[in-house]
């Protein structure tokens, strides 16, 4: 994940915009009047579910919160990534870092395409009819990019060196160890690969299961550059776009899981990948989704991992990134994602249910019940409440979950710790002082532990700022070709930054439409430009090229359009239409004549 999705997925944009504008609830959007021009209707909308802003009256500009920072605050983009990298706790890469996440990638990129062309060769007969006895589809194996590993320690090695990657590159990735006796040896041999890739679609390690009896049965890529277990969820490239639409995320335990899942249609399902829900992969979803599912073995919350996990995402879920004084409390926040538990039956896995029968998956997630209630009920039952020791026990994994839940939500508070001090057969004020609480004081934390940002982990803050992989295609070509061939500028009067969604991309794009130098770009910003600029093109006369820019502009206009016509049905109201109408005609009509276009 880039440095810049890292920062959106742990700020919320709801406060980004709130320190500067007063806003009011507008079925799900939020309304004020825009900071950037004068008015008396409020043109100017935030969208939560979409985390971005819009100004419908005389800016017609909007963005995600980047763009508003450096509009609110004038500021080049490197400082306001350098602002919302500080507020949201992650730390910016060096240059060595950023090296070698890039050429992580490439390497894993590499040996992904050897996997998949072994498993298709004779070689791969085994695992072929492994993955038809367990009912996988061509279409589900493409997808997922699922590959066969070599048995004998050292084809994918050889093959990598073949391809110009020293042994110290592969290593670095994770794919070989060195050997004991010099050189080194593959780390993965004959096992099935499931490629993980992050939700922009970086290739970030492997996931491996054995054929045979080899142990262990799942084996990991190593902590690497480009890979750490606890800050990626297995699928949430494929499955991001149906929890955004949907607002809800599933979470199950291994890759088959959401394999079975995306093949039947439910495909907001994502894999933790044998771990507890950690706060980082918590994060992740906490900006995509309104309900957060975690499928649940029903022996699952004797376990101390497992309820660390969940405590962890409780937390982040509850979480209010609000200092005092912040006219955050200008608006009515939308609800904090609700994290639920569906316990999943006794012997059974998502993978064998849903292929089973898939209503009874269905049912199962529709009735998944919030956190504390179903923790209440399972810890209920499984500690004897009839001894101090199992009151105790109770009480220690219930606590730090209550404790979390913020000041501001108090009620909710304690309406658990009424519930709690119930089961434990105490009165509340006897559990107010074993909470740390007094009776006028529910929640009396000081500032510093209210404020307190939750520990997201040290891997996931070393992500790059703009890594090649987690680059937009069509805007990549588009840019490539403007850089590239500076005689076709002519063709772009009508491309505007609002037409690109990645902000790096868009002060390319100013730093090329106001013919800056780009010797005064930041380190980073020169980085994308100069790998714009040595972005391969296809050798094609000048003509196609003109063709292949015209297309690719016309793309972005139809796909910024798109945009804006859903974020105008979100934002729909009496006072825009009649305050905007015009303007809602003419990008209508815009809309018509590049359908027009495509159609020709």
């Amino acid at each position: 994940m880039a440095v810049t999705d890292d920062i959106k997925a742990r700020l919320d944009i709801m406060d980004v915009v709130a320190a500067h504008v007063p806003l009011q609830r507008s079925g799900r959007s939020y309304k004020g009047l825009c900071p950037f021009h004068s008015e008396k209707t409020p043109s100017f909308y935030v969208f939560p579910d979409r985390q971005s802003w819009r100004c419908f009256g005389a800016c017609a500009t909007g963005g995600d919160l980047f763009n508003f920072i450096m509009r609110t605050e004038h500021l080049e983009f490197t400082e306001a990534l350098r602002r919302l990298a500080e507020r949201a706790g992650v730390e910016l890469p060096n240059r060595r870092e950023k090296a070698q996440r890039s050429q992580s990638h490439e390497v894993n990129d590499e040996a992904s395409a050897y996997f998949r062309r072994l498993i298709g060769s004779a070689q791969g007969s085994d695992a072929r009819a492994y993955l038809e006895r367990r009912g996988l589809s061509a279409t589900a194996i493409s997808t997922f990019e699922l590959g066969l590993s070599p048995e004998d320690g050292h084809s994918l090695g050889d093959y990598l060196a073949a391809k110009g990657f020293q042994p110290e590159q592969a290593a670095t990735a994770g794919l070989v160890n060195p050997a004991d006796h010099g050189g080194y040896r593959d780390l993965f041999r004959g096992r099935l690969m499931f490629p993980i890739r992050d939700r922009d679609g970086s290739l970030g390690g492997f996931g491996a299961r054995a054929l045979d009896d080899s142990i262990p049965k799942y084996l990991n890529s190593p902590q690497s550059p480009s890979f750490n277990k606890g800050s990626i969820l297995y699928g949430l490239h494929l499955a991001s776009d149906a929890i955004t639409s949907s607002g809800t995320a599933v979470v199950v335990e291994g890759y088959m899981d959401v394999i079975a899942a995306h093949e039947h249609g439910f495909k907001n399902v994502v894999a933790s990948m044998g771990t507890a829900l950690t706060s980082d992969q918590a994060g992740m979803l906490r900006s995509m989704a309104s309900s957060i599912v975690v499928a649940l073995d029903p022996d699952a919350a004797g376990q101390e991992a497992t309820l660390r996990g969940l405590e962890a995402a409780w937390g982040v879920f509850h979480h209010e990134q609000v200092r005092s004084g912040s006219s955050v409390a200008l608006y009515q926040r939308p609800q904090r994602p609700e994290l639920k538990i569906a316990p999943l039956p006794v012997g059974r896995d998502p993978d064998e249910l849903i292929r089973h029968d898939p209503q009874e998956w269905a049912d199962l997630i529709e009735g998944a019940q919030p956190l504390m209630d179903y923790l209440f009920e399972a810890l209920g039952k499984r500690f004897d409440l009839g001894t101090s020791e199992g009151k105790q026990q109770i009480f220690n994994l219930l606590r730090p979950l209550i404790a979390a839940i913020p000041n501001e939500r108090h009620f909710e508070q304690d309406r658990y710790s009424e519930r709690l001090a119930q089961l434990l057969e105490v009165t509340p004020e006897r559990l107010r002082t074993l909470l740390g609480r007094s009776p006028s004081h529910a929640n009396a934390r000081g500032p510093s532990q209210r404020n307190r940002m939750p520990d997201r982990g040290s891997q996931a803050a070393s992500a790059p700022a703009f890594n090649p992989q987690d680059q937009d295609p069509l805007e990549d070509h588009c840019l490539a070709l403007l850089l590239q061939e500076t005689e076709l500028g002519q063709l772009a009067p009508s491309l505007r930054m609002e037409h690109f969604r990645r902000p790096e991309n868009r002060e390319v794009f100013a730093y090329w439409a106001h013919g800056d130098d780009p010797e005064l770009m930041d380190e980073d910003l020169r980085a994308n430009w100069d790998r714009l600029l040595a972005k391969p093109l296809p050798p094609v006369d000048r003509k196609q090229r003109e063709t292949a820019l015209l297309d690719s502009i016309g793309r972005l206009e139809a796909r910024y359009l798109r945009n804006l016509k859903t974020e105008e049905a979100e934002a729909s109201s009496t006072e825009l239409d009649k305050e905007y109408e015009g303007e809602v005609l003419l990008r209508n009509e815009r809309m018509k004549e590049l359908l027009a276009d495509k159609v020709r």
